[in-house]
């Protein structure tokens, strides 16, 4: 359903009294809310590159990147993305999914992505994009709304927001929290994000290695399946490889990764990067430095093809492997926040 809607200016927010005789002069605003048409797709980029300035949102140069992880997806529905229209000018979208993963408990609805042109903010567009993303949910039988993805509910934009996984909306995007807060929405998980420098000496070793280099291999290739379908869907998208550490005795598998060449986040960091991430190390192994060797291996192998970033991802709760990674020398560059609000 379209519906214009008049959006008065908030001459009371401090913001923006240095530019009340401006907008007085303008007035209010007509802005029309309607599903997506085919024919946004350039004018999305144009706003998301406006919109989204934050080292985890890389710049879009065209409309393929927009297509490939969001808009050609098999799942995707035009009218689960609302755009404001005004003067015939797009000055924001949301966009909402329902989270189809085989073993969530009750229906979770997504809050993927809500963006306003920054001149036009705090004048209840961004609120009202919300609000009609959220009836998108609930008219699909979501239980629980949740704003930013994060596996498994993520949906869309694994590739093209927040790096080499979905860390819901970054500490970085510093509009996000306050806009989510203020709307009934709390924190439910934070993500660290972790990058480390391959273009300088890496100094990975240690004396547990050597017992360890004889006894196990390192295969990589496409991932011959994912877990499943859903997999398939998020992580599928961006084409990584499967690196694994294989027992060269038994033939099982040892540790096990998926890797994927960040394009879109290399070509705006000027970096040639890596993601990383599904890193798994088979029970039986750990606590025994295999996970550091494999590690090891495959900083190694990325450093030869030139790459000079790789980044990884890690829930804030996971001490032991926020250790581990920091002892590799990976470092803290932004955190992700999960929101949560029940129906």
């Amino acid at each position: 359903m379209n519906l214009h809607v008049i959006v008065p200016v908030n001459y009371n927010d401090p913001s923006r009294k240095s530019r009340r005789a401006r907008r007085a002069a303008r007035g209010s605003i007509v802005v029309e809310f309607r599903t997506f048409r085919n024919t946004d797709t350039p004018r999305l980029v144009a706003v998301w590159n406006e919109t989204f300035t934050q080292r985890g949102t890389p710049r879009l140069v065209n409309n393929t990147t927009l297509e490939r992880y969001v808009l050609a997806k098999p799942i995707f529905d035009p009218k689960g993305l609302t755009v404001a229209v005004a003067d015939g000018k797009l000055v924001g979208w949301a966009h909402a999914g329902m989270s189809r993963h085989p073993f969530n408990t009750q229906p979770i609805g997504v809050i993927c992505l809500v963006g306003v042109r920054p001149a036009l903010r705090r004048q209840g567009i961004g609120s009202e994009l919300l609000k009609r993303s959220e009836q998108y949910l609930r008219e699909r039988g979501a239980q629980k709304l949740q704003a930013g993805g994060h596996w498994p509910n993520n949906p869309f934009y694994m590739g093209l927001y927040g790096g080499c996984e979905s860390p819901g909306f970054l500490q970085s995007d510093a509009s996000a929290e306050p806009f989510f807060v203020k709307h009934g929405y709390c924190v439910e998980q934070k993500v660290q994000v972790l990058q480390r420098k391959l273009d300088q000496p890496m100094k990975m070793f240690d004396p547990r290695f050597v017992p360890i280099r004889g006894r196990f291999d390192m295969v990589f290739g496409p991932p011959r399946h994912l877990l499943d379908a859903w997999q398939e869907l998020v992580h599928g998208w961006v084409d990584p490889l499967q690196f694994v550490l294989k027992d060269k005795q038994s033939g099982g598998w040892v540790a096990r990764t998926l890797v994927w060449e960040m394009d879109a986040f290399s070509f705006y960091w000027q970096r040639p990067t890596v993601g990383i991430f599904d890193f798994e190390v088979n029970a039986p192994y750990r606590k025994a430095g295999v996970g550091r060797y494999f590690l090891s291996l495959i900083m190694k192998y990325i450093q030869e093809q030139f790459f000079t970033l790789a980044e990884i991802q890690l829930e804030d709760t996971n001490g032991p492997g926020l250790d581990f990674l920091r002892s590799l020398d990976f470092e803290h560059v932004d955190t992700g926040q999960v929101f949560v609000r029940s129906v």
